[in-house]
């Protein structure tokens, strides 16, 4: 696999890009804060990815960034981060909180005395734990502190040619994955097992990590939008769904497809059709210059009219990149419209009494047609055993 990174000129790039943006908002002081589950802002300023502690990209209006750490992730944060400055702080640590007897990190109050903003704007506000934010009301005083999401969306909504190439790769990455699934899956195996396989396969193939945790869904359990895999047995004639996502660079990416294995019920296999022909009519549909909600209308209206309209739950496509799953969802209330190098995981997710699906695969909108990041068998997978 080719090694896909991302150089440290386009992280200056962001940052100069964000302080403009700002600057349009009169924002002195922008905290982008990210969490191990949820690393996206941070990675995306710093590539550093905290591991039990949390951590913040500071980005003054004016002048260098600073990365914003926990109590015990110097070393580690240092050896990661494309920002030379790197502060601890004793907010930043891990949930079980520990007292570090003795430290003299600094706080909240030194930071607002030094970069002294009029008003503060926070990214991940939404994630931005109570605590943290009372010692930073406490701290901020007359400072106006905002919501800052939409700041950072619009920087990174539309991607560069080095992340789309870390997304291609961590696409190719995936299909592996599923690969091994389909070499080794058997009646018999544990969910757990045949995700064990995949991450296996990818982690083999060069990925720093899956993308999120990897799902097999068998059964009952397939029903679930959100999941994680069970040493639940998998079983002939029921759908098996696989989520199988590898991470490159920081970027993600995913396919999810279900696996029948033996005879497959003609009622289950209708089902699953349905739900392919409506991805497929997705990425058809998301091109340059057209209007998100009309795109998921056609699609939802087209499931409907196949009968199987009570079923859906989201989509049929959201955001990717930083994370497998990011803003903006595409659906039939959204406003935007798309345009070239958006990248969106087209997925369309159904389920209904004792089984579901999910058919998942990543696009990069262009002003034709989308180019897709996989279609490693999109395909009704019945397997013979």
């Amino acid at each position: 696999m080719t090694k896909n990174i991302i150089p440290l000129e386009e992280f200056k790039t962001r940052v100069s890009k964000t302080q403009a943006a700002m600057a349009k908002e009169n924002i002195d002081l922008l905290l982008a804060f990210s969490t191990e589950s949820e690393p996206a802002y941070v990675r995306y300023y710093s590539d550093y990815w905290p591991s039990f502690e949390t951590a913040v990209a500071l980005i003054p209006a004016d002048g260098k960034p600073a990365l914003l750490a926990g109590p015990e992730s110097l070393t580690f944060a240092s050896a990661r981060t494309k920002i030379e400055r790197v502060i601890q702080m004793m907010d930043f640590r891990e949930s079980s909180q520990p007292d570090y007897p003795g430290s003299t990190l600094p706080t909240w109050k030194d930071i607002i005395a030094e970069f002294k903003p009029k008003k503060l704007g926070i990214a991940g506000w939404h994630m931005f734990p109570h605590s943290i934010m009372e010692d930073l009301r406490a701290a901020a005083g007359s400072c106006e502190i905002v919501n800052a999401d939409e700041i950072i969306r619009g920087i990174c909504i539309k991607k560069s040619e080095n992340e789309l190439n870390c997304l291609r790769e961590a696409a190719k990455i995936s299909e592996l994955g599923f690969k091994a699934v389909l070499e080794n899956i058997k009646p018999g195996m544990t969910e757990a097992q045949l995700a064990g396989i995949a991450t296996g396969a990818m982690l083999g193939n060069g990925a720093e990590s899956t993308g999120y945790p990897v799902w097999c869904c068998s059964g009952p359990n397939s029903t679930q939008a959100i999941s994680r895999p069970t040493l639940r047995e998998v079983k002939e004639g029921e759908i098996i769904h696989f989520s199988v996502g590898a991470k490159v660079s920081g970027y993600s990416a995913s396919i999810g497809r279900p696996i029948v294995l033996g005879k497959c019920p003609d009622a289950t296999k209708k089902f699953m059709q349905v739900g392919l022909d409506a991805m497929n009519m997705t990425i058809d549909l998301m091109r340059a210059g057209t209007l998100a909600s009309n795109v998921a209308k056609k699609v939802h209206g087209y499931i409907t009219d196949q009968g199987y309209g009570h079923t859906l739950l989201y989509g049929p496509a959201h955001g990717c990149g930083q994370m497998e799953c990011e803003f903006p969802f595409l659906e039939t209330s959204s406003t935007f419209t798309l345009e070239e190098n958006m990248v969106f995981m087209v997925d369309v997710f159904m389920a209904e009494q004792n089984m579901g699906f999910r058919w998942e695969d990543g696009v990069i909108v262009k002003n034709g047609a989308a180019e897709e990041l996989s279609s490693y068998k999109r395909q009704l997978n019945i397997l013979e055993i």
